[in-house]
């Protein structure tokens, strides 16, 4: 089974980001002591406090007291590369990430590739969501379980001669959970790989500057190109 950690990322309601780390259940207990391992790491070379939030864009425009001492943007970015190495471990974790300027289109896209992915694998996967959009969230999931219509890349599905196929997503089980993001070092790691996304896809100079625009990329290794084959950055990226 699968733990898939998904967090959301947006520009002026105008862009969407979509991203989920992946955790195999039967790795969960030795992945969380490296990501501990790693928290550890990040203390004793930075002084950045354990049990402090790392949140994406804060921690990216140099906001809040997240050590215990002073660390500059600059500084910040080259810790925001060290996270991003991290995650791209294979023996760790697996990322899927979804982008589009329509909100709906690209969670329905995002979680229509999860379910898939997940029967691909021949394994059940639960997600795992920041808090926030309980209602809502659980809401769209529910009806995909039950009325969840696909197109057709080729037009009509068989002979059937319909342009949709009702396929339900029956390899997410149970709502989805969700968990205060100050608690989760999962849910930390996935938002900064949802701005690393957002800022690769929309970038702006004042983080260009700083190698934002590159982040995601090195996540290179955990991305599924099977995703979507057509991606031109060829990471898999649904859009």
């Amino acid at each position: 089974m699968w733990f898939a950690y998904l967090d959301e990322s947006k520009e002026s309601n105008k862009f969407y980001v979509y991203s989920a780390l992946i955790v195999e259940s039967d790795t969960w207990n030795s992945t969380f002591s490296a990501l501990k391992a790693f928290r550890q790491g990040l203390r004793k070379t930075h002084g950045i406090y354990m049990r402090q939030e790392l949140h994406a864009w804060k921690f990216a425009g140099g906001k809040g007291q997240i050590a215990d001492k002073t660390i500059n943007k600059a500084s910040r970015a080259k810790i925001f590369e060290e996270v991003m190495k991290f995650v791209a471990d294979p023996k760790l974790f697996k990322i899927i990430s979804s982008v589009n300027t329509d909100e709906f289109y690209a969670f329905d896209r995002f979680i229509n590739r999860i379910n898939r992915t997940a029967e691909a694998n021949k394994t059940n996967v639960i997600l795992i969501c920041d808090e926030g959009q309980e209602a809502e969230f659980t809401r769209r999931l529910r009806k995909m379980r039950v009325h969840n219509p696909i197109p057709s890349n080729q037009g009509t599905w068989g002979n059937s001669g319909a342009a949709t196929k009702n396929i339900t997503t029956d390899y997410i089980i149970e709502d989805p959970f969700f968990k205060d993001s100050r608690s989760s070092y999962f849910i930390q790691l996935v938002d900064f790989c949802a701005y690393a996304l957002l800022r690769s896809e929309r970038p702006i100079q004042s983080r260009t500057a700083l190698g934002y625009d590159k982040m995601y990329d090195i996540l290179k290794p955990i991305t599924m190109s099977v995703n979507n084959a057509k991606d031109p950055r060829k990471l898999g990226i649904i859009r």
